[in-house]
Parts: C-alpha cells; structure tokens; sequence
C-alpha cells in the first residue's frame, strides 16, 4: 500500500514536471523561433531573413470563416507595407492546415497578393503553439515576440495592432 502511495506521487511529480517543460512557451518578450517556409513562388524563406525588421506572422486557412473576414484587411495592410519606402513591417503568411491548390484559387479568387507559403506538416504553427485560427503574432525587429491576437481582428484592432511600426 505505502509503494502505491509512493508510486502515485512519483507519476504526479513526473507528469507536473514533464507538463511544465512542454508547457506554452510562446509568449509576450520570448524570442520568436526560427523557421523555413516555401512561399507560393516557390522561393524558400527563414524567419530569420527579416533580421532587422519587424514581422507580422498570420495563421489562417483557407476554410476558416473568420481568417475569410479578416484577410481584406490583412491584404490591405500586406500592400501598404509592399509599397512603403523604409517600411519598418513584414507581412508574411502561414496557411495551415490547407493544400497549395486551394490556397492559390482562393488567392487569385479574392485578388490577395500578400506574401506567404503553406505551412505543409504544421510544424511552423507547432513551433508558434497556434491553438485557433487565425492567430496573429508580431515579431519585433530583433527576432522577440511583441503581440500575439487569437481570432480575428477589425481593421482598427489591426492597425492598433502594428501601430509601433505604421507610418502616419
């Protein structure tokens, strides 16, 4: 009875420590991990390539009704920052869960042009802890977490949302 007893505590004690260690890590000031993405050109891209800029990552999916909503304006966002001189912010694009043919009709579809790639074994939203969709993260420009926004954002939710880094 008393090696039971003991046995029990053992297997909590392990299963706390071990819960711990994989606990949420991604959070508010952590760095941000690095990974590969293939972008829809076919080009492969590290986060780690936009060293010295800002990065707005967005989680989203084809299917996703309220990514659907959202994406107009992350488009918008995504061609303002395009087409700014010495834009402080990157936008880029995680497509989860989805296959490369759906996310190109519904690009061309709905005429969005912002850069992003398939997240095909769903290890960059694994790296991110992405528990919903859309999630959206801001990365500051030397690689640390600064924001993170589960679910979709209006268009003045965005804006606060990258502020720091939007030119007036």
């Amino acid at each position: 009875m008393k090696h039971n007893k003991l046995l029990s505590v053992f297997i909590i004690v392990a299963f706390i420590t071990v819960s711990s260690v994989f606990a949420q890590t991604i959070k508010e000031g952590s760095d941000a991990p690095d990974f590969t993405l293939t972008l829809s050109t076919g080009k492969q891209i590290k986060l780690s390539d936009y060293k010295g800029k800002a990065v707005l990552l967005h989680f989203w999916a084809t299917w996703c009704p309220p990514c659907r909503a959202e994406l107009p304006e992350m488009n918008k966002l995504a061609e303002k920052i395009t087409n700014e001189k010495d834009a402080e912010l990157s936008f880029l694009a995680v497509c989860v869960s989805d296959e490369e043919k759906s996310r190109a009709v519904f690009m061309k579809k709905n005429n969005f042009t912002f850069t992003g790639g398939i997240d095909k074994d769903g290890s960059v939203a694994r790296k991110y802890e992405v528990q919903g969709i859309p999630t959206s993260i801001l990365v500051s420009a030397d690689g640390k977490i600064e924001k993170i926004q589960v679910g979709a954002m209006s268009a003045s939710q965005l804006a606060d949302f990258v502020s720091k880094y939007e030119k007036q």
